[in-house]
């Protein structure tokens, strides 16, 4: 655990502005978890309201860019704690764009066909889409806990995703050229596909900045175990 600041004050400010900063971690994550079940069940009730809860989350934000802020100008803090502020303000940033490719993915779903996808090219999806949602779980949880090693992980992780979505891609289109009557919803669903390999890199994102929050370092390059 990173040692207290010499300002209590200073303390309680960031101990507030990181509990909120993991209830709209919490969030985004629920939006992202929906905008795919959305997808899953061909919910367009779900999806819209996602789409109308992404305005939540672009508050939570400005409130949040501004406590961070506001705690800059009145604490004027030196170079490591303002460093520290800067990377609440990295993450804010980052959970806001994890709410917006969720909105997106729940704008795909309410513009689908009634038909329906091959149950491979779905279940693929959904797999790679869970993987992402635990990225941005755990890099989250690796910003509110100050841990370093769980912030590695989830960058290492993410070489196997980016993998996992360039394989979804080529495997959805060939399903596009065996189903032509179906290739606006193909179509549809790529673009899901990347919005989710985007969320994961958002989640590298937070995990960057919360190690430099828990060690004051870069992460600096991670390679997975063989």
């Amino acid at each position: 655990m990173a040692p207290a600041h010499t300002d209590r004050h200073f303390d309680e400010q960031l101990d507030r502005l990181t509990s909120s900063i993991g209830a709209m971690g919490d969030f985004a994550i629920s939006q992202f978890s929906d905008a795919v079940r959305s997808l899953m069940d061909r919910d367009a009730e779900l999806a819209s309201r996602v789409v109308d809860q992404d305005r939540m989350i672009d508050a939570l934000r400005r409130d949040l860019s501004a406590s961070a802020a506001l705690v800059i100008v009145k604490r004027q803090p030196l170079a490591s704690d303002l460093d520290e502020v800067l990377a609440d303000l990295r993450i804010v940033e980052d959970l806001e764009r994890v709410g917006d490719l969720s909105k997106n993915i729940a704008r795909r779903v309410r513009s689908l066909s009634a038909g329906t996808f091959p149950a491979e090219g779905l279940t693929d999806f959904d797999a790679m889409s869970q993987r992402c949602i635990a990225q941005v779980r755990n890099a989250v949880e690796a910003f509110l806990h100050r841990n370093a090693g769980m912030a590695r992980d989830v960058k290492m992780l993410d070489d196997a995703i980016d993998r996992e979505h360039h394989g979804l891609v080529d495997q959805i289109v060939v399903l596009m050229g065996k189903s032509r009557a179906d290739v606006a919803d193909f179509v549809h669903l790529l673009f899901c596909v990347k919005n989710a390999e985007r969320i994961a890199d958002h989640a590298v994102n937070i995990a960057e900045a919360a190690h430099l929050k828990a060690t004051g370092k870069p992460i600096g390059p991670v390679t997975a175990l063989g």
